[in-house]
């Protein structure tokens, strides 16, 4: 793929600003320096106990294993296309990222047990070496995707081909999905006449094989192609092959259907595709599992956390009257309502005090039917605000957690007043024990709609890992550590 640096056609109107050479670099010495930083952190964290558990260290002794697990790593993500590595979600790289930095670690050390180095080298570096490698790899990757999505040269350009209501969501979400770096720069419409000249800020044209060539010439090598919702002129068969023959790298975005949200595996019945579905939260392995790592994070957790709690709880009772700890009803597994235990954030009788807002202010009433919440709740004390914005409010719902009422990550726990307003999705959600965080948390949770909520609540319980919690959790700690809450 060749750089491209401010390519433009100005009869099109299009930029193609992409830049994957400066995109794959920048990732690559990310990796490079994650993974030394984990090497030296090791080296010294294992030289520093020594004095503790005793042993003989030298720099010479584990160089060589370093520099077979940085060949290993980096040339694996290079096949596994991880520069620049678009197109993945976060959870999806997070996934790979373990399976390739673990099966480097396993090579090495069946390496070096082959040629009979194991007694000279460290097994505790060897130990910390794949933790910080995993840790700093995914916290730089998180980091870079994060600030660097913002840029026009970091996404691949995209040419997005349909319907104009399909077109319009499909880059609506390619531009809120940023991790996934497809940019959108032209929208193709396969009706007669297109209505207008932008959908989303993007130029919009009307379909002919000769603009397929013309945007071709630019260098944009993605098309991708969704048509749910009219006829189009051409057959459905003749459209793909138009487009294939023309794009190297060709999407095709599946119409809505009740599958959506499930968890999906192609198969192949005798030349038939097919797909398995499953939701993979509702296997009882799973949840056996999940249970487990519950109560053991909830143990840890108690023990660091013991003394913030003290703190806060002596704050609250300075900052505003009234007790410290709120309970709330919410739904469970099963449908079952439960007590949810918080730090008390709001002046007492706040109930009674948002029926007076949301009965006064109409503006304040829509927001809170669109979003069941308010952004800027006047209820909120001040101390209440700093353990919303850090999420140190929900510290007491680790108690919920070992009781078995909650789970470190899941679906949102809803109130019984929302239950009617969840439709069908209450069936799948209220099957599993909800969360103190969750997926759509950490997709940024003051813009998603109740309905878009319910959506990925769905997604995760189909989708269900315990890497993928691992993830859920690594990127809430981003998150309240950079500020913006949970």
């Amino acid at each position: 793929m060749s750089l491209i640096n401010n390519k433009h056609n100005p009869d099109l109107g299009i930029m193609n600003e992409y830049k994957p050479f400066l995109v794959s670099g920048l990732l690559l010495a990310a990796d490079l320096v994650a993974i030394l930083i984990s090497f030296f952190i090791s080296f010294f964290l294992r030289k520093w106990l020594i004095n503790v558990i005793g042993g003989v260290l030298s720099f010479e002794q584990v160089a060589p294993l370093f520099l077979l697990i940085v060949i290993f790593i980096l040339v694996i993500f290079v096949f596994a296309g991880f520069y620049p590595g678009h197109g993945r979600t976060g959870v999806v790289e997070f996934r790979e990222i373990v399976y390739i930095v673990s099966f480097s670690h396993v090579i090495v050390a069946m390496i070096i047990f082959i040629l009979g180095y194991g007694p000279r080298l460290s097994r505790m570096i060897f130990l910390f070496n794949w933790i910080f490698s995993l840790i700093l790899i995914t916290s730089f990757r998180l980091i870079l995707h994060n600030r660097g999505s913002l840029q026009p040269w970091w996404g691949q350009p995209a040419v997005v081909i349909g319907g104009v209501d399909d077109t319009a969501a499909v880059i609506k979400h390619l531009q809120s999905a940023r991790r996934i770096a497809y940019r959108p720069v032209a929208a193709i419409i396969l009706e007669m006449n297109a209505p207008a000249s932008t959908i989303h800020g993007v130029p919009v044209f009307n379909y002919s094989a000769g603009l397929l060539e013309d945007i071709r010439k630019l260098d944009i090598r993605l098309a991708i192609f969704t048509n749910r919702t009219i006829t189009t002129r051409l057959g459905f068969r003749q459209y793909l092959q138009n487009l294939s023959l023309v794009f190297p790298k060709l999407i095709y975005v599946l119409g809505d259907s009740p599958l959506n949200m499930l968890a999906m595996k192609t198969m192949d019945l005798d030349g038939h595709p097919a797909l398995h579905i499953q939701y993979n939260l509702l296997n009882p392995v799973s949840r056996v599992l999940k249970r487990i790592s519950d109560l053991l994070l909830s143990l840890v957790s108690l023990v660091i956390t013991f003394p913030l709690f003290i703190l806060f709880s002596l704050l609250i009772w300075i900052d505003s009257p009234g007790p410290v700890i709120y309970t709330q009803q919410r739904l469970g597994r099963g449908g079952r309502v439960f007590n949810i235990y918080k730090f008390r954030t709001m002046v007492v009788g706040a109930e009674e005090k948002l029926k007076s807002l949301l009965e006064t202010d109409e503006k304040l009433r829509a927001e809170y039917q669109t979003y069941h919440k308010l952004q800027n709740d006047p209820r909120v004390t001040r101390l209440g605000r700093f353990l919303r914005k850090t999420s140190f409010d929900e510290f007491p719902q680790i108690l919920n957690v070992i009781k078995g009422e909650m789970s470190w990550v899941g679906p949102r726990a809803y109130l019984p007043a929302e239950k009617e307003q969840m439709g069908d999705s209450a069936e799948i959600i209220h099957r599993v024990s909800p969360g103190l965080t969750g997926w759509w948390q950490v997709m940024g949770r003051h813009s998603l709609s109740f309905e878009e909520r319910l959506q990925l609540d769905e997604y995760y319980i189909s989708n269900f890992s315990l890497l993928m919690d691992i993830y859920i959790l690594f990127k809430t700690v981003f998150i309240v550590l950079s500020g913006h809450g949970v």
